[in-house]
């Protein structure tokens, strides 16, 4: 399967940006932002830009886009990948609705998630082999909103339309607890993008309240105690990391959350 480079053009930029005829003003918005995130994100986590291209794709191409997994295709979204040499980051011309209105906010928000991802891909440091799903997530949701929060020069959530629309998630039951809690979920073959959709939404406002409470390094501290080799890391054993990252307190901060 042949992804038609030879007829997408090219910025003259440092970083490598395919686009379709046409579609220059928006390739150029996107290289701009992802230039500008990435230089904090060096700044933060001590690690040179990773080597990635870009690629704003057509629908009509989309099917034919480098890829990882099938999965990537559906509901259209910035995605990350390293099916291509360089890796690169996957746009497509359309969001899908799933993720409700798009805003150029919202836009940023996913393109600093998958360069986030891309900085920690390209981290050399071995990875725990088996670890908690919520592990890796939070760690991207909070970069990204960090992220945003600076380029936009702002202190809060990027979704308020989906928070609006999924406000029973939040929602706390008798025990005190969420529904579906950050280190309750788990994902599966036939979990509905929906509901990984509402585990996101868990996510950012973890993320905001994280930023509205402590300080970035939070997250190159927490990578330090993670990015070490192991066989099994438990979802307790994550917590007791990120709580040693927030320092005194953490730990009894973390446990007050309803959704954690």
């Amino acid at each position: 399967m042949h992804f038609p480079y030879e007829l997408y053009e090219t910025l003259a930029e440092p970083l490598t940006v395919y686009y379709p005829t046409g579609e220059e003003a928006r390739a150029r918005w996107v290289f701009q932002t992802i230039d500008k995130a990435a230089g904090l994100l060096t700044q933060l986590l001590n690690q040179p830009m990773p080597e990635i291209e870009i690629l704003l794709v057509t629908m009509a191409d989309w099917p034919l886009a480098p890829r990882n997994e099938d999965e990537e295709l559906s509901n259209p979204q910035p995605y990350w990948t390293d099916a291509s040499s360089p890796p690169c980051i996957v746009i497509p011309a359309e969001i899908d609705a799933i993720f409700g209105e798009f805003t150029q906010e919202k836009f940023a928000y996913m393109l600093c998630h998958e360069l986030i991802l891309a900085f920690l891909e390209s981290d050399s440091r071995p990875w725990p082999n088996d670890y908690p799903l919520w592990a890796d997530e939070w760690q991207l949701k909070f970069a990204a909103l960090w992220l945003y929060q600076h380029l936009y020069s702002r202190q809060d959530i990027v979704n308020k339309d989906l928070r609006e629309q999924n406000a029973e998630i939040f929602e706390p039951e008798p025990d005190g607890k969420t529904p579906v809690t950050i280190r309750g979920f788990d994902w599966y073959e036939d979990t509905a993008a929906e509901d990984y959709l509402a585990y996101e939404l868990l996510l950012e406002q973890f993320a905001a309240d994280l930023l509205a409470t402590y300080e970035p390094q939070v997250l190159p501290c927490f990578l330090d105690l993670y990015r070490v080799e192991r066989d099994v890391l438990l979802s307790d054993d994550v917590t007791a990391m990120l709580a040693s990252a927030l320092g005194p307190g953490g730990a009894e901060w973390l446990e007050e959350l309803v959704y954690f």
